[in-house]
């Protein structure tokens, strides 16, 4: 039945709906949809199982826009997660977003590390951790950039939100957000006295142990601690060797002092984080027969010697001899000032310094006699300062304005033992970025806000590169008249880049709870420098990438706030894109050109439906094609790929779905319970898409049970990770002819189980509030 309010609203939206209508003149099926929404919000609502009226979707806050608003408000594509979901859905570390981000891969691949991360977002990214290339995701921690996929695969310490902004970001973030951005939200002290301890225990030898705590500082001010340790023993092994691949063994640690004044905030945090671990396992899966090189070896007395035609060996398992362990530490300061100047305008400055240093170990063939290895050491030191200046937010006119410096000195030092010939290969890179930038929204209507922003760069690059020859003790070769001698000499070149960067978007509320929107955005990712050059023919610069989107969504939020359905779908025109290319005829001279164009079409979907007080579901659906559609290359130039081929580690499809139940007892206690299915097809792991370099489609299943205490201190849970035991690599390369190689995923099935107390009362209202009873 209506109540004469609920019939009084529904006959006020749908007179909006025509108005609208008839207004804009809009075809009949359009206004037809229009009423059927205006509609949905007043029906009667069917009461759940248990009698109790069913409840709403929470609030989801953002800040993609550099301002706080709902998400539902907010004109963009945007993922979020809340920290309850991150911990519900058993993510372990940030890499697990990309399993529920539609069109996300967030994976590992660089020097064999496990905390490298390559992120691809619409089928752009970057999986080369070197100085000399830039990320096509950017990555931000509470504002501050962070500039390398080493180190980006974060532990998911003391959050209060993450965000995937998909799309060109280029005017508010800039450079390097050509495919989107994440975005780490860290919480800030509440200016309680409170934390929490927690301990996991699960298979092979899963030890994790957590700890936050904060106190108040006055009135106004607070400090807050949080400490995270990660151990688990290896799930591959080095047969010969008998030492593991694939463990964790890992602290990191965050301090925040917080201030709140009248018109002043000011936050001062600091985090840090060592890992010393192996490399992900890996295995050779194709024999090179003019090198000998068998995908499983046994040995026979002294000797190693290929196992008999059809032996299986497990892929997690590596017959090398040679070190694979890692090494990472990284180290990062920031302080935030936030200013309210007056009632029209607002200051904020962020100025952030980030220090990371790491040691990667990496070989290419499996085998016991070494082949290709590389020893590697790198570094990076960034500093940053932001200055924002902002209009009202609230108003229907707001603006945000503001000045960017980024600079940035590093540096990869690589001994390289290749067929027996050795190298030292060290390269250096100092970037210096300047950046200018605004943005303002209108509200014409209540219905109608239009968005236009534009940013522009200056970026230079120094870059210094020399790769000597070694003799066999590892010291500087020299030639018979006693020069020293080189692959690639000392060499020194500098760049310098503009570009602007921008987005016009408009958005129409077409019912209550119902937001289209249409968006051009334009963004660019930095030029560089080869990263690799085996020969001097082989090093040069290359210029910056760019992608212009075109995008047209819709946000609705209906059936009384239960069911949050969202959608985009966008066309990505990609032009001078960086690629390898090759001197015609010869394979290990290559270097890096912007040698093509490409086009992005995707569609992507997601959904919340509170289906009860208890019962909700999750769901996420993307199509992404993205292709090359042009080469243009110089006669003497040649490359492995040509139009039609995919891009790299792009899935056409991905989906997951996550039921979850949550309810009361009657003694008061709760109870959760949670499934997740994450499922991406096919991809290649090189532009090549060799079938070699292939990885079919795969499916995870993750699921969680958690009980809380009626007064919501303690809470027990059952964790499962690939419950199926799915096997899948994180990336295939393929060299026709030379070697062939995998380094394969880590994430083999994981049972546990976490406990936690809570000594606090307010550490998150989702954790405290009472929950449904059947």
């Amino acid at each position: 039945m209506f109540t004469p309010e609920r019939r009084s609203n529904a006959l006020q939206a749908s007179a909006r709906a025509d108005a609208r209508c008839r207004r804009f003149m809009l075809p009949a099926p359009v206004c037809a949809v229009l009423l059927l929404l205006a509609a949905v919000p007043a029906q009667a609502q069917p009461r759940d199982d248990f009698g109790a009226e069913p409840a709403a979707l929470e609030e989801v806050v953002v800040t993609a826009r550099k301002r706080e608003e709902s998400l539902q408000d907010t004109p963009i594509s945007v993922t979020a997660f809340s920290s309850s979901t991150l911990s519900d859905a058993n993510m372990i570390d940030l890499r697990d977003i990309g399993k529920y981000t539609p069109g996300m891969s967030f994976t590992s691949y660089g020097m064999g590390s496990n905390e490298a991360g390559a992120i691809f977002l619409r089928g752009i990214g970057q999986s080369d951790h070197m100085v000399t290339t830039d990320p096509g995701v950017g990555l931000y921690i509470d504002g501050v950039y962070v500039g390398r996929n080493q180190g980006a695969a974060l532990d998911l310490l003391d959050l209060e939100r993450v965000e995937v902004l998909r799309g060109p970001q280029g005017t508010l973030f800039g450079k390097n957000t050509i495919g989107g951005a994440v975005n780490v939200v860290s919480r800030k002290p509440s200016g309680t006295s409170g934390g929490h301890v927690s301990l996991t225990a699960g298979q092979d030898g899963r030890l994790n142990a957590s700890v936050s705590g904060e106190i108040p500082l006055g009135d106004q001010a607070g400090a807050s601690v949080s400490l995270l340790s990660k151990q688990r023993d290896g799930v591959g092994e080095q047969i010969f060797k008998g030492t593991e691949t694939g463990d964790e063994d890992s602290i990191s640690g965050r301090a925040q002092l917080y201030w709140a004044g009248q018109a002043v905030d000011f936050s001062l945090a600091v985090d840090a984080s060592r890992a010393r671990q192996a490399a992900m396992p890996h295995s050779f899966y194709e024999q090179a027969s003019w090198l000998g090189v068998a995908p499983c070896y046994q040995r026979s007395g002294d000797a190693f010697v290929p196992c008999p035609a059809g032996t299986e060996s497990d892929p997690f398992d590596s017959y090398s001899l040679d070190d694979l362990d890692t090494a990472q530490d990284l180290f990062g300061l920031s302080a935030t000032l936030a200013w309210d100047l007056s009632e029209s305008l607002a200051f904020k400055s962020i100025t952030a310094y980030r220090d990371m240093d790491y040691l990667g170990s990496l070989e290419f063939d499996g085998a016991p006699q070494r082949i290709v290895y590389y020893r590697e050491t790198g570094a990076s030191d960034q500093f940053s300062q932001e200055f924002q200046f902002s209009g009202p937010n609230g108003t229907n006119v707001d603006w945000i304005a503001g000045l960017y410096y980024f600079t940035e000195e590093g540096d990869n030092d690589q001994d390289n033992d290749q067929f027996g010939a050795l190298g030292h290969r060290l390269t250096q890179v100092e970037t210096k970025s300047y950046a200018v930038f605004g943005q303002t929204t209108i509200e014409f209507t209540e219905d109608i806000a239009i968005t236009a922003g534009l940013r522009y760069t200056d970026e230079s690059k120094d870059y210094d590169l020399v790769f000597r020859s070694l003799d066999s003790s590892g010291a500087q070769a020299f030639d018979d008249s006693g020069q020293p001698l080189y692959v690639v000499p000392p060499t020194v070149l500098d760049d310098t880049w503009g570009a602007v960067s921008g987005t016009v978007n408009l958005s129409y509320t077409l019912a209550d709870g119902v937001m289209a929107y249409a968006t051009y955005s334009r963004g660019f990712r930095s030029g560089g420098y080869a990263a690799r050059p085996s020969a001097l023919s082989s090093v040069g610069a290359y210029d910056p990438e760019y992608v212009n989107m075109i995008e047209v969504g819709l946000k609705t939020l209906v059936l009384d706030d239960r069911l949050r359905l969202n959608a985009a779908v966008y066309r990505n025109d990609y032009e001078d894109y960086q690629a390898q290319v090759n001197r015609v005829g010869n394979r290990f001279d290559t270097r890096v050109l912007n040698a093509a164009e490409a086009e992005i079409d995707g569609v992507e979907i997601e959904m919340t439906a509170l289906l009860s007080t208890v019962f909700r579901i999750d769901a996420t659906f993307a199509y992404t094609d993205a292709r090359i559609t042009k080469v243009d290359l110089h006669p003497s130039l040649e490359a492995n790929f040509s139009g039609g081929h995919r891009l790299p580690y792009v899935s056409k499809y991905t989906f997951s779905l996550s039921p979850q139940l949550q309810f009361g007892l009657p003694s008061g206690a709760s109870v959760l319970t949670r499934a997740d299915y994450a499922y991406r097809d096919d991809f290649f792991g090189q532009i090549a898409n060799s079938p070699f370099e292939r990885e079919d489609g795969y499916g995870l299943i993750n699921a969680r049970v958690e009980y809380r205490t009626a007064n919501r201190d303690w809470a027990v849970a059952l964790y499962g990770i690939n419950l199926a035991d799915e096997t899948y690599t994180r990336v295939r390369n393929y060299f026709p002819g030379f070697l062939g190689f995998a380094i394969w995923n880590t994430d083999r099935r994981e049972v546990g189980v976490t406990i936690r107390y809570d000594f606090w009362g307010e550490i998150s209202l989702a954790r405290t509030q009472g929950y449904p009873s059947p």
